[in-house]
């Protein structure tokens, strides 16, 4: 029902955009369109240098491949990860056949899950996994190994062996890398939100670490991990990143930290349900992303999108989305991917602003002006 609602009120953008109306609006005033359908667990979105959107898709859940058990669950291994390219209103799949991993018994999938574009205009996408690293090389041999990686055109980055091999959050060796951040120099910044943790990767494919982040007691059997989500350079130049957490998915607890320049996270702003991206605009304001507001195990499950004022507290933009993973702005405009746990029907939704009432005005005469202009030339027509 909210998805149906959501395209009837997209129309009035529409029209909008297509007029180039200001989209200057309080909260409440947006609404979303649907541009792009049929996606495979979309993920991460970013815009290339000649305004093409890029959309990550993870991968469909079927398939037959090598496979591993986790937690109790069959997991297979796949190459039905790709990335998808959005211009001047067509979407068409420019990159298939990229590593991808599924559940038998969930249906999640993971696989192709963050881009960005760097110097240059050259993208680097992060292959995520979720399992144990051991199994890449085992069960899942010969191409268990291509998960956990950062591809760029230079070649592939194993974010999987920094992991075992470092573990900076401890606990188990667990590598899902999901976003991904450019910073200058061809340099590039991913969020593992397995190893919860947040890495640097160098132009010479050379990874370190920029801070790992610590479980916390929220009232659950067993401390609740992070899950490092979204990732986005401020204007001030530090870094910030949000939390989706863990089990049990606590209402309010996800936050977003800021890192400056060489220093460690600190909170930056509470009160949010499972955050799954992040973005800047270009005025400096923060926008989040909430992947379900209610939090999995509870009744609901529409997410929501927020801006995030400088002292921390938060302005609802638009919500009814459905399990959203990744956000995009541009001009003004929000591209978020939505339906992210869907195989089939995963979508992109651009959510702008709607004109304020004089600008209606202004386009009702400026409708009325086509429709007279139209008269004027198809009368010779009818005269003949």
């Amino acid at each position: 029902m909210a998805h149906s609602a959501r395209l009837v009120r997209a129309s009035v953008s529409a029209f909008a955009i297509a007029l180039g109306c200001p989209c200057a609006a309080s909260a409440g005033d947006y609404f979303g369109t649907v541009i792009v359908q049929g996606l495979h667990n979309p993920r991460q979105l970013a815009f290339a240098p000649d305004g093409s959107l890029y959309i990550t898709e993870a991968g469909v859940a079927s398939g037959s491949g090598p496979s591993t058990i986790v937690r109790g669950e069959t997991q297979t291994f796949t190459e039905s990860g790709s990335l998808t390219r959005y211009v001047g209103g067509t979407s068409t799949r420019v990159l298939t056949g990229l590593p991808s991993i599924y559940g038998a018994t969930s249906g999640d999938v993971v696989g192709p899950q963050g881009i960005a574009f760097g110097v240059g205009g050259l993208p680097a996408i992060a292959i995520g996994a979720g399992v144990d690293l051991n199994v890449r090389t085992t069960d899942l041999a010969p191409v268990g190994i291509n998960l956990a990686q950062l591809r760029t055109l230079g070649g592939s980055t194993d974010l999987g062996a920094y992991e075992y091999a470092n573990n900076p959050a401890g606990g188990p060796r667990d590598s899902d890398p999901w976003h991904v951040a450019a910073l200058p120099a061809s340099a590039w910044l991913v969020t593992d939100a397995g190893g919860n943790s947040l890495l640097r990767v160098d132009s010479g494919g050379t990874v370190s670490l920029v801070a790992s982040f610590a479980s916390r007691a929220l009232g659950g059997p067993f401390p609740t991990e992070p899950v490092p989500t979204g990732i986005a350079i401020g204007p001030d130049g530090s870094y910030y990143v949000s939390e989706l957490t863990g089990f049990s998915f606590v209402s309010g607890a996800a936050r977003i930290y800021r890192i400056a320049p060489g220093g460690t996270p600190t909170v930056f702003a509470t009160g949010f349900t499972m955050l799954s991206d992040i973005a800047f605009a270009s005025d400096g304001s923060l926008y989040a992303l909430e992947y379900d507001s209610n939090g999995l195990l509870a009744a609901g499950d529409q997410g929501a999108l927020w801006k995030v004022n400088a002292d921390g507290s938060r302005t609802l933009v638009f919500d009814g989305l459905d399990h959203p993973t990744g956000l995009a702005i541009r001009d003004g405009a929000f591209y978020v991917s939505d339906f992210g746990n869907s195989s089939s029907n995963g979508e992109v939704v651009l959510i702008a602003a709607v004109p304020e009432p004089e600008t209606w005005a202004l386009m009702a005469v400026g409708f009325a002006a086509i429709a007279w202009l139209r008269r004027r030339v198809r009368r010779p027509m009818v005269d003949r």
